[in-house]
């Protein structure tokens, strides 16, 4: 056994790297000030400078070229059973490595809810309050961009200010530890097999690298926007991701990129009241003006072309994915937003 771990101290190295970044994971705490605040803050830097200075996305080549680099590793291994064993275990140990070390160990910091001392659970009244709230604000700001109440905000023609002032938002946001980070995102290219999926965007782990599909309703592209940066800032949690990409939108000066943030809030708010009480949905919904609804009406139809069967496989693939990074919850955890919000948004006066 020994011989063994002298003969294959890359093996033995990683093995024991994995097991030490295995045990760091319990103490969130000390992830949160140490990595999350530290030490990631230093990588991201890095990491961001170099790859944000090229338009195209090193993370998509990544993914592209891996599975050939793995296949060649793996045939100029030992031809023997147990060599390719030991090269199998050595890619996946290294895998394992660099995504805990660039990004992943952040599943484990701190939650935002537990920073900001929130309740664990909210009332109906508060529900029903924020909601109000966000109905409130997301009429005016629609009447506000077209003069009436019946028209949809037209979001064509704007990408380019969309992405410019969304941001713009989360840079000025007081999530954002590092103002001077080169922070950008990037159309991938796997864009209509991500709107198969089910998925408006994604971070590469290892170049940090923030994607957007580019078909998703630019209606919802501020707020997508600013979820996958949130990642790149260090907050893995898909609640939290949610939290601060509505919150940094609706802090925008930006009358689209905020209507965007309280929309996609409302619409979360909006679910989780229909499924505490029907009656009280309808009346709310009825206070929506025309306008909104026609804006979630034609992002449902953009997505609806995209709809098909095997969108729930790969759903569930992701929500093992995400149970398996400390998000008990799994794929429901993008809804777990509505506690923060409510927490954030139901003290409010209007």
């Amino acid at each position: 056994m020994i011989f063994f771990f002298k003969e294959n101290r890359y093996f033995t190295t990683l093995l024991f790297l994995s097991i030490l970044f295995f045990w760091i994971k319990k103490y969130n705490q000390f992830i949160e000030e140490f990595y999350s605040l530290g030490l990631y803050q230093v990588i991201s830097s890095t990491t961001l400078y170099f790859v944000n200075k090229f338009s195209f996305s090193f993370g998509d080549l990544l993914y592209i070229f891996t599975p050939l680099i793995i296949y060649r590793i793996i045939k100029k291994s030992n031809s023997t059973r147990r060599g390719v064993m030991i090269s199998s275990i050595n890619i996946i140990l290294t895998i394992y490595m660099l995504f805990s070390f660039q990004w992943g160990l952040n599943y484990h910091r701190i939650p935002i809810d537990e920073k900001l001392g929130n309740k664990k659970t909210y009332s109906e009244s508060e529900l029903f309050k924020t909601t109000k709230l966000f109905i409130k604000e997301a009429n005016t700001l629609q009447v506000n961009i077209t003069s009436n109440d019946t028209t949809l905000v037209n979001f064509d023609d704007i990408y380019d200010i969309l992405v410019d002032e969304s941001i713009k938002s989360i840079r000025d946001s007081e999530f954002t530890v590092n103002k001077n980070l080169n922070l950008k995102i990037k159309k991938s290219i796997f864009s209509t097999p991500l709107s198969y999926m089910g998925f408006g965007g994604y971070i590469n782990p290892i170049t940090l690298e923030a994607h957007i599909n580019y078909n998703t309703p630019l209606f919802y592209m501020p707020t997508t926007i600013n979820h996958e940066i949130a990642h790149q800032l260090g907050y893995s949690a898909e609640n939290e991701a949610n939290f601060i990409g509505i919150v940094s939108s609706i802090n925008s000066k930006n009358e689209y990129i905020k209507y965007s943030g309280y929309a996609l809030g409302l619409k979360y708010l909006m679910n989780e009241v229909f499924k505490k009480n029907k009656n009280e949905y309808e009346l709310l919904r009825s206070t929506i003006n025309k306008g909104v609804l026609k804006n979630y009406e034609q992002a449902d139809r953009t997505w609806l072309k995209f709809k098909n069967p095997l969108e729930k496989y790969f759903k569930k693939s992701y929500n093992i994915y995400l149970k398996a990074n400390n998000q008990t919850r799994g794929i429901e955890s993008y809804n777990l937003v509505v506690n923060l919000l409510i927490n954030n948004y139901s003290s409010l006066k209007f």
